[in-house]
């Protein structure tokens, strides 16, 4: 199941900015740090890394994404 944690996981994916995803998410930015830090520890990992002065995600971030969309989808699936 996907908490709120990993759906700020996923909107930070998609729009790349950790203020503007707080904006979106009605947060706070140091919220959604602590959103990602939280999945770092759980997960033994870093999420996501900067390039070039632009948020990309990891190679483990990228496996996570994939996951949670695969389970968002599922579940989306069974609730209708």
């Amino acid at each position: 199941m996907i908490d709120f944690r990993h759906k700020t996981f996923l909107v930070l994916c998609d729009i790349g900015n950790y203020t503007r995803t707080a904006e979106h998410l009605h947060l706070t930015q140091p919220a959604v740090t602590q959103h990602i830090q939280y999945l770092e520890e759980k997960y033994d990992c870093k999420l996501f890394r900067y390039e070039n002065k632009r948020l990309t995600l990891t190679p483990e971030g990228e496996e996570l994404r994939e996951l949670l969309t695969r389970i968002a989808a599922d579940a989306s699936h069974f609730e209708r």
